[in-house]
């Protein structure tokens, strides 16, 4: 295949992100994670201030359907007030700027729901990355420098708001191996990424993808 996008779903303190660019030094491409806020910023002209505050978490307002616009795949200015946008909208925004960049480039893509947002592209190799509670608050407490407890609190924070976007979005269960090409537990593996790495590759080789031209 031509063309590949990585999309990487992952529990709190799995090692996603290290994951991701390790990944990108070796296939030699872009990881979008807060870039593709600032990225969606630039492309539909609005403050990049609007998707930080929507990004992966439940919405100080509530979640609620705009115009019933959940999944839609166009920008419409009409979804635009003076001083408040709703979270689907801005959500569109995302997701259109995620199939742009699908269809310019190969590259990985961490989270924001880009497993479902690109679940028609046939170039999608969707992974989830999870990890055993210890494992994630151990690297978590390395990470922050926190404490134990601290750790464990914002695990459960974060991922109970990272699942309640996902859930909300995309009409899946975050986390769910149906939802997923490809699931790992990092903590099986230890603290090497190019493990996981190697697992990626291996797959992507074997769905016929030709990674290394790239």
């Amino acid at each position: 295949m031509d063309k590949f996008i990585i999309s990487i779903g992952r529990q709190v303190g799995a090692g996603g992100y290290d994951t991701a660019r390790a990944l990108a030094d070796v296939l030699s491409v872009k990881v979008y994670d807060k870039e593709l806020l600032a990225e969606t910023a630039r492309r539909s002209g609005l403050s990049p201030d609007c998707f930080e505050r929507s990004d992966e978490q439940q919405s100080r307002r509530g979640f609620h359907s705009f115009f019933g616009i959940r999944g839609s795949s166009h920008l419409n200015e009409s979804l635009i007030s003076h001083d408040i946008m709703s979270d689907d909208s801005l959500f569109r925004f995302q997701s259109d700027t995620i199939r742009q960049i699908a269809e310019e480039e190969s590259c990985i893509i961490i989270g924001r729901c880009a497993d479902y947002v690109l679940r028609d592209n046939p170039g999608l190799v969707s992974v989830f990355i999870s990890a055993d509670l210890p494992s994630r608050i151990r690297r978590i407490m390395e990470g922050r420098g926190l404490s134990e407890s601290e750790a464990k609190k914002f695990v459960e924070q974060n991922e109970r708001a990272r699942a309640d976007y996902y859930n909300y979005f995309t009409f899946r269960k975050w986390g769910d191996s149906s939802s997923y090409d490809l699931c790992i537990d990092s903590s099986k593996l230890g603290d090497d990424v190019s493990k996981v790495v190697s697992i990626i590759l291996n797959y992507m080789e074997a769905r016929g993808f030709d990674y290394y031209k790239k």
